[in-house]
């Protein structure tokens, strides 16, 4: 298995299992007539990526491809102008067409639009140009219908052309003129086009009929075959003048066209069968030889055996796979072959458990557990498919995944060596010497040497069928040598040359006998339980790499990773019942299988049966195969599992990640696969915490300068605010939070405390905010218990929001006891940021207006204590500290002017009721002698109304009737989220105005206004300002000019909130 599925291993996948990638390159030349359609050309490449290249006569340096970014911004912007360009010409055909102008339209290069407009669908757009390259002459559809069925076996099923449906009046007409060519010869008669540029194998003609009169039914004469006749050998009948009775077939004959035609169906598919049988034989060759420990002496001569139970669980496989439970046609599978080192675990536990002078209970012991290994995968296949949790799986680190991979790779390499050299290997001089004696340094050497040029050969060359054409190749040399050389068989075979001759009276089923369940020692079988544990859980990893891949590859869009997990299940089960081993579809040579025409469940039964066939055979075969053959298969996977671990990762992966790998591989090498996959887990967790506390808690940190509510409150309190809100420090929290990270949150809020940058930005207010922070556990929790001491010693407000009561995280912070139902004095929460912000500013103001009312001389309302704050006999402690002087310079700043506090003195009988409120409202905008004028002339046409609680101002869309100034109660803003709900933009206040913007442009309102409570506020309507403006524009343009500073404020302070609180 391999975890880069573009380099899956063993014979034939090499390069055949890439993907495809389509650049579309854009040739955006200037065309001498600017209505003509763009010209388009098209490479495909490959499928994974699809990439549009827009090629300008002078490259800028800035289209040059970044190492940063897959989409730079001249590319996202080349694609916006590709598209505008699109809809601007489809604008100006439309409107041509509409025009209904001939003259028009040709001079624009559109063609004639004739007496009706066309459909959509007459002509392809330009984006079906961009998608589909130039424009054929038919259609897919008519290319279809114009071909034979002999032409294309992709078209056996489908039934001969009727072409009686040219002549319906409910065919679409793009339908009609889509359809197959019709062209009229000298003889007054129709005949059939065929297209592609090839001569047709045959036309038929038909009596020349007008487009519009050709019936739904043809005459007699004119007939098809019959459908049920067999569609590969039925000869054409089409305008045959023979009697019905000549037209029809006999009984007799109708089958033997009907098996003739099966027949030829079936034939197709041998070249792919025959191909994919060649690479069942040689993985059995090569890995069922050694799927029992052949260097151990009670396994010598179990290479026939694990060959016969190779072959029949890749059969059991296949006929799975192919009968229909995996969404892959034509997928092949076989035995798990990277589950080999598992197996030699299982036997390494067997053998040293039960007493060697018992040869026939090991055997019995080993076989009963190889089985049970196979039962318990696939029983956890089958569970993880039928309770439709396999996604579980993809929550694995990858990179161990890898490890194991390479730990597979040295195991094949070292077992590459044991079978050529027919030493069992161990760190010992004796063992060394051995191994580099001339007839064994001979047999490995020559294996290794295969495998080397073998690689260089796939380097080179990318044709998938180089893999099993040159193990054909080698066997065919070896023994011609051999001949040449007058050395026989038997000579070969006692040098290791040719593997043993397996014992004539061996039939297929002799495996079966080595079952002894009475003899088995089921104490042993116990023990190698976590190991058969490791297996499987090993085995459902190839999953979730091994369908995707493959769905890319054979272009299948929807992949249910549970339906192919229950067919791995029912693959292994069965195997299991039968006595064998595990499997798994294989990626690599099911590409090469379908790729070379096997794409069909038939084919694959037809695979399963030659499989079958090699299986009843028996394993007589392997006596005649060369060593070096099986040895130079298994290191050359050997050594493409060890690239892809530790080479091909190489700046894929980080240094953390490379360090796992290396690690699980050494360890499966010196100590054990089980211990290598525990290995890697623990450090997979361990790296996993290093990582995730690199990363920041902290999203954002910005002060309320940068920042505000979207409440419309007055100019005054605006510049007050202006001030001092940099005393509002904000936090946006994000991600899990843990023990891991809650240290760097702590270490900002207690930086910012230090005396230094206390000085520079004292905060009254830390804004924690938790929307986006997903759990939060007991360290993390306990951390802002620290946070709330700290911050209650300097008397700063925590103020919570963003975290629901009886969510994971308000769970935690209340268990904590940091809320505010605690019983604390400096903690708040609040629903969202945006109310937060507004608490804040609102107790900002509330010292506004204690110091303007002691320094006035009169009461404090007690309205304006929202929390507890000095009275005004102690007003001078408000310069005491930073946050004091900051509040006492801002108040006296934002408090108005003497000449500026009093409206004009106006006559009584001529003052309007809206006028005082303008004034308020207005006065701070723009204090001048213009604009008290215009306010006077604007304030009697101003009308009193009361709204009740939830009563809708105005809504999405509805037509605006004026402006209007708030005198009592609050309004909300609502948009439309695009779910259905609508959520709060603004708060309006009284002494502030609304549906200015509305009333100046005339637009329709884009959002909706909903009383909060009993609101009072006087309206300015349409038709008096359309009025006035006529009347008098002078005034009313002074008024817009005061009016349009609201909404620009309120804009100012969405956009900041939209871009800097998100």
């Amino acid at each position: 298995m391999s975890a880069f599925p573009y380099r899956r291993r063993t014979a034939g996948a090499g390069s055949a299992s890439g993907a495809q990638e389509h650049n579309i390159d854009v040739d955006t030349t200037r065309h001498s007539d600017p209505h003509q359609s763009t010209a388009y050309s098209f490479a495909h490449h490959d499928v994974n990526t699809r990439s549009i290249h827009i090629a300008s006569p002078s490259p800028r340096a800035s289209d040059a491809p970044t190492a940063n970014y897959s989409q730079t911004p001249d590319s996202i912007r080349g694609r916006t102008m590709i598209l505008s360009s699109l809809a601007l010409h489809a604008g100006i055909r439309d409107s041509i067409s509409s025009n209904r102008s001939d003259g028009v339209g040709a001079a624009l290069g559109l063609g004639p639009v004739g007496g009706t407009r066309r459909s959509s669908m007459d002509d392809w757009s330009s984006i079906d140009q961009i998608l589909a390259g130039p424009r054929p002459d038919v259609s897919n559809l008519s290319r279809l219908l114009c071909e034979h069925p002999h032409d294309h076996i992709g078209t056996a099923g489908l039934p001969r052309p009727d072409y009686s449906y040219l002549g319906s009046e409910r065919v679409p007409k793009n339908v009609k003129r889509q359809a197959p060519a019709l062209l009229v010869d000298e003889g007054h008669r129709v005949t059939h086009h065929h297209h592609h540029g090839a001569p047709a194998r045959e036309q038929q003609s038909l009596p020349l009929v007008p487009h519009a009169e050709i019936p739904k039914q043809l005459p007699d004469d004119m007939q098809l075959p019959d459908e049920q006749e067999p569609l590969l050998l039925q000869p054409p009948r089409i305008g045959d003048a023979a009697s019905s009775a000549e037209r029809r077939h006999s009984f007799l004959n109708r089958h033997v066209y009907a098996a003739l035609d099966i027949a030829l169906v079936l034939l197709q598919y041998i070249p792919a069968v025959v191909l994919g049988l060649i690479m069942n034989l040689l993985d059995g060759l090569s890995y069922g030889l050694i799927a029992f420990p052949v260097s151990i002496p009670v396994f010598a001569k179990f290479g026939p055996v694990g060959f016969s139970m190779y072959m029949l669980s890749t059969a059991v496989s296949q006929l799975v796979y192919s009968g229909g439970a995996s969404a892959f046609r034509g997928a092949n599978g076989t035995m798990l072959i990277e589950a080999i080192p598992f197996l030699y675990a299982i036997c390494n536990t067997v053998v040293t458990g039960v007493d060697e002078s018992q040869p026939d209970r090991i055997i019995a012991t080993t076989m009963t557990a190889y089985v049970a290994s196979t039962l318990i995968t696939g029983l956890v296949f089958f569970l993880l498919g039928f309770l439709k949790i396999g996604t579980l799986v993809d929550f694995f680190p990858r990179h161990i995944l890898v490890g194991c991979i390479g730990g597979v790779g040295y195991f094949l390499l070292q077992t590459g060596l044991e079978v050529t050299s027919r030493l069992k290997l161990g760190v010992s001089w004796s063992i060394l010497h051995d191994l580099f004696e001339p007839n064994t340094l001979g047999l490995w050497s020559s294996s290794f040497a295969l495998a080397i040029l073998l690689r260089v050969f796939n380097t080179r060359f990318t044709n998938p069928l180089i893999v099993p054409v040159f193990f054909m190749i080698v066997p065919t040399v070896f023994y011609v040598t051999t001949v040449l050389l007058g050395l026989s068989m038997e000579t070969l075979r006692a040098a290791g040359w040719v593997f043993e001759l397996p014992d004539a009276d061996v039939p297929f089923y002799y495996f079966y006998t080595l079952f002894d369940f009475g003899n088995t020692d089921w104490h042993v079988v116990l023990k190698t339980l976590p190991t058969m544990l490791g297996l499987a859980f090993f085995s459902i990893l190839h999953v979730p790499i091994n369908v995707p891949a493959l769905a890319v590859s054979t272009n299948v869009d929807k992949i249910d990773t549970n339906r192919e997990l229950l067919a791995h299940g029912i693959s292994n089960l069965l195997s299991g019942i039968l006595g064998s081993f595990q499997n798994y579809l294989v990626y690599s040579n099911s590409v090469l299988f379908i790729r070379s025409g096997g794409g069909s469940n038939i084919a694959g039964m037809m695979l399963c049966a030659a499989t079958l066939a090699i299986f009843f055979s028996g394993p007589a075969i392997i006596g005649y195969i060369p060593t070096m053959v099986v040895g130079a298969l298994i290191f050359h996977l050997g050594l493409e599992l060890v690239k892809e671990a530790l080479v091909d990762t190489i700046r894929v992966v980080n240094r953390i990640e490379y360090a796992t790998i290396l690690a699980i591989v050494l360890a499966m090498a010196i100590v054990g696969f089980n211990e290598g996959i525990f290995l890697g887990i623990l450090m997979a967790c361990f790296f996993f915490i290093l990582l995730y506390s690199r990363r920041s808690a902290l999203r954002k940190a910005y002060t309320g300068s940068a920042v505000r509510s979207t409440v419309r409150r007055l100019y005054s309190q605006r510049r007050f605010l202006d001030d001092v809100c940099r005393q509002i420090q904000v936090m946006r929290l994000q991600g899990f939070m843990f023990f891991g990270t809650i240290n760097g949150v702590e270490a900002y809020i207690r930086n910012l405390l230090e005396q230094r940058q206390w000085q520079a930005n004292p905060i009254r207010f830390l804004v924690l905010d938790f929307a986006l922070v997903t759990g939060m556990d007991f360290s993390a929790a306990e951390a802002f218990i620290r946070i709330r001491r700290l911050l209650e010693a300097r008397e700063i407000y925590m103020v919570i929001c963003g975290a629901e009561h009886v969510s994971e995280v308000g769970s935690a912070l209340r268990t904590a006891g940091v809320w505010s139902d605690g019983g604390h004095e400096y903690v708040q929460t609040s629903p969202s940021l945006n109310e937060a912000l507004e608490w804040c500013e609102n107790v900002l103001l509330q010292y506004y207006y204690i110091h303007q009312a002691a320094l006035a001389g009169t009461e404090v309302p007690q309205s304006y204590y929202i929390l507890p704050a000095p009275q005004p006999d102690n007003i001078d402690m408000y310069g005491s500290s930073p946050r004091h002087a900051m509040v006492t310079q801002a108040t006296q700043s934002a408090m108005p002017a003497e000449d500026n506090s009093h409206p004009p003195k106006m006559p009584s009988d001529t003052v309007s009721p809206a006028f005082h409120l303008l004034y308020q409202a207005f006065l701070d905008l723009e204090p001048n002698e213009a604009a008290d004028e215009a306010l006077a002339f604007v304030a009697p046409h101003f009308v009193r109304k009361q709204l009740q609680a939830d009563q809708c101002l105005w809504r999405v869309g509805s037509v605006p009737e004026g402006m209007y100034l708030v005198e009592s109660g609050t309004l909300r803003v609502y948009v439309d989220n695009g779910l259905g709900d609508l959520e709060v933009v603004e708060s309006i206040l009284p002494g502030t105005s609304l549906g200015e913007l509305a009333l100046i442009t005339g637009r329709s309102h884009s959002t909706s206004v909903i009383a909060d409570n009993t609101v009072v506020l006087w309206e300015f309507s349409k038709s008096v300002y359309d009025g006035l403006s006529t009347k008098d524009p002078a005034r009313i343009l002074a008024f817009v000019q005061l009016a349009l500073m609201y909404p620009a404020q309120g804009m100012a302070a969405i956009t900041a909130y939209a871009f800097c609180a998100q």
